[in-house]
């Protein structure tokens, strides 16, 4: 037998090893925290507490540390997670940046707190947005073609004033964002699953999927629905009630939790306790920008519970308000 063929029959089998190891389903994974490529996998015991699309709102997120005590808790030794849904970074069209910038402040205090924590930071769960990955992705290529701090403002300039400007000035953290940002935003995680049941994303389901696979190492298409697409509801050639189910099915969830739409988008049939619902199998939510006029909300869910509708959240148990009225 010839060392070619030798080869490719040991590449064979080290790949069908490999494969084979690779786990199928959430309850093959031990039951702590554990990283796999693009998701989180959360045991079933502890409570999580959600925010999501704080946008650079340093207020905000400062107040749900300060309401839910996550960081003194995890350091006590507590079983209690902190998780951001994706876009803490960017201001919004409407809100003018200024310093000392409220989204550079929320990614380096994340970066902090998780530093401080030393292992117990793994706790504080930022996943990705639309934002960040688009932020970062813009980064890469203005420095792939020689941007520095020197000539940065050139370089957003001609960025800005392009056919592409008004999309580009969406994610304005370009502005604000070094090396060490945008290092800590690609490596960031996108799905966040419990074994009892509960999922998270920062937009909405992937659409077609068929395996767990497809989530670890999330293909382009995969990875935009889950951080870019919205509900059918609200906007035409959405995700649907069915997409939703599918996610779900292959994940062995029984409920989701996203932001990125805002509230306010929502028809009110589908509107309660600040926050939106679809067909009991998904809830949406936000903390910062997109939220209700006097109705910024945050997320706590037993991770022990396993809940078969999201209409099992209540207000005041599992949807709080950001701010006492």
């Amino acid at each position: 037998m010839n060392s070619t063929l030798i080869h490719t029959i040991l590449l064979f089998f080290s790949f069908t090893m490999i494969a084979t190891a690779q786990p199928k389903h959430i309850s093959q994974y031990p039951n702590q925290l554990t990283r796999d490529g693009h998701i989180i996998v959360l045991p079933d015991h502890g409570t999580v507490y959600i925010v999501s699309d704080l946008h650079a709102h340093w207020k905000d997120f400062n107040q749900w540390l300060q309401q839910t005590r996550l960081v003194e808790r995890i350091q006590a030794g507590e079983d209690v997670y902190g998780i951001m849904l994706g876009d803490s970074i960017d201001y919004k069209p409407d809100e003018k940046p200024k310093p000392p910038f409220g989204d550079v402040q929320i990614v380096n205090r994340v970066i902090e707190i998780q530093r401080q924590l030393g292992d117990k930071g793994k706790r504080l769960i930022y996943i990705r947005g639309n934002h960040e990955f688009a932020a970062a992705d813009t980064y890469a290529t203005m420095k792939k073609h020689g941007m520095t701090d020197q000539n940065r403002p050139v370089f957003i300039r001609k960025l800005y004033t392009g056919i592409n400007g008004s999309y580009y000035k969406q994610f304005n953290f370009i502005e604000r964002m070094t090396d060490e940002h945008f290092e800590f935003l690609t490596n960031l995680p996108t799905v966040v699953i419990g074994k009892n049941g509960f999922v998270a994303v920062h937009a909405g389901p992937a659409r077609s999927i068929i395996r767990l696979r497809d989530i670890i190492d999330p293909g382009p298409r995969t990875l935009d629905e889950m951080l870019w697409d919205r509900p059918n509801i609200v906007f035409g050639g959405g995700y649907t009630l069915k997409h939703t189910e599918n996610f779900l099915k292959v994940l062995n969830g029984n409920f989701l939790i996203v932001g990125h739409t805002p509230i306010g988008y929502f028809p009110s049939k589908n509107v309660k306790d600040r926050v939106a619902r679809l067909g009991g199998k998904q809830l949406i939510f936000s903390t910062g920008y997109g939220g209700l006029k006097d109705g910024q909300t945050y997320i706590e869910v037993d991770l022990a519970k396993t809940y078969t509708s999201v209409e099992e959240l209540k207000f005041g148990v599992n949807i709080h308000l950001l701010y006492s009225k």
